[in-house]
Order: C-alpha cells, then sequence, then structure tokens
C-alpha cells in the first residue's frame, strides 16, 4: 500500500484522481472526488491531497471565486487543517528540540517542500527552522 492508498483508507467515500490540470491548479474536489495535478512531484501532490481533504472537512458548497472574503476564509481554513494533518504538532515538537544549519534540512526530514515547511511554521506560529 502506497502512501496514497493509507491516506485514502481514512476516507472511505472519497476518491482520488491524478490527471494533468491547467497551469496555477493543483488540486480541486468536486463532491466526493478529488483531482491532484499528475505533474507535480510525490511531495506537492500528498501536501495538496491534505488540503484537498481539508476542503471536504471543512468547506461548505462551491468557493470558487477567490474575490469573496468569506471563500478565502474557507480556503485558509482548509490549508490550515491538511497542514496540521501532514504535519501534526508533535512532530514539530521534535524538531524544535535539535538544531538546523537550514530549513532546506528540515523540509527534507518532514519529506515536505521548503515553501510548504514555511506554511507549516505560520500555521504553529514557529520559526522556519523550528
Amino acid at each position: 500500500m502506497d502512501r496514497f492508498d493509507e491516506i485514502m483508507s481514512d476516507y472511505p467515500d472519497m476518491t482520488l484522481n491524478f490527471e494533468c490540470m491547467p497551469d496555477g491548479l493543483a488540486g480541486i474536489t468536486v463532491g466526493n472526488q478529488i483531482t491532484i495535478n499528475a505533474e507535480l512531484s510525490q511531495q506537492e501532490q500528498l501536501q495538496w491531497l491534505y488540503e484537498e481533504l481539508g476542503h471536504c472537512k471543512t468547506t461548505v458548497g462551491d468557493i470558487s471565486d477567490y474575490s469573496s472574503l468569506e471563500n478565502m476564509k474557507q480556503e485558509q481554513q482548509a490549508r490550515i487543517w491538511g497542514i496540521k494533518k501532514m504535519v501534526p504538532k508533535k512532530r514539530i515538537e521534535q524538531f524544535k528540540q535539535r538544531t538546523y544549519d537550514s530549513d532546506y534540512e528540515v523540509a527534507d526530514e518532514l519529506g515536505i517542500t521548503v515553501p510548504y515547511l514555511h506554511k507549516v511554521g505560520e500555521a504553529y506560529k514557529v520559526h522556519p527552522y523550528l
């Protein structure tokens, strides 16, 4: 069982697809179908899968109109949900006990990209190097 199957086993009512998507679109959820951009790295796909699952858990209605403040709040809420599922606080606490030379080291150990590490830091309100 790969990592995607393992994650999706907790969401049996959802299905997961990988497809080439238009530029700028990494993932989308419609009904019980999550589609992730097949052209992304596996790290990025996992990050987006968690965010899309966050939409399933926290979003109400169609929030594709980003000019709406309410929609942007729901987008952020789903992103935070995904971040906290992908990188639980207990993992952050483990990293805070060590010293790192760069955020690349931390991101590599967590199996995430550096930009995502910075989002994790914002979500938990900690320094990017943790």
